[in-house]
């Protein structure tokens, strides 16, 4: 009909005093850059890697597109919240030895298993080329 519809709006409200105890930060320093990261195994994480880590918590093993995808987030993550850091690295020799060792690192120190960045097939690659 052409009377105007009125929509209901359910406000939703989020209790913080019933937030989760969050775990400690962690704390790295990598190649002379001193990172204070959020506990990636927080239920507050920070939007920006909420994908990435449902994915690393949902599957055994990540493929090597699956890895590519969480380390660039990672990549945008510190390009974003971590200008140092994402500086130093630009000027690294090794800049993706450096940014997955960080990311594996930040996992562990977390407690979260990192064998998301172990792809299983990191020991052929150099084969396959």
């Amino acid at each position: 009909g052409d009377e105007m519809s009125v929509n209901t709006y359910h406000v939703v409200d989020v209790d913080l005093a019933d937030a989760e105890e969050l775990k400690p930060d962690v704390h790295l320093e990598v190649a002379g850059v001193k990172l204070d990261l959020p506990n990636l195994n927080n239920a507050e994480l920070p939007i920006e890697l909420v994908q990435a880590i449902l994915l690393i918590k949902s599957k055994p093993a990540l493929s090597d597109e699956e890895i590519t995808a969480c380390v660039s987030t990672f990549l945008a993550y510190f390009q974003t919240m971590q200008p140092n850091f994402w500086n130093v690295l630009r000027k690294t020799e090794r800049p993706m030895a450096y940014l997955i060792a960080t990311v594996k690192a930040w996992a562990d120190e977390s407690g979260l298993d990192p064998k998301a960045f172990t792809s299983p097939t990191s020991g052929t690659t150099t084969a396959r080329r």
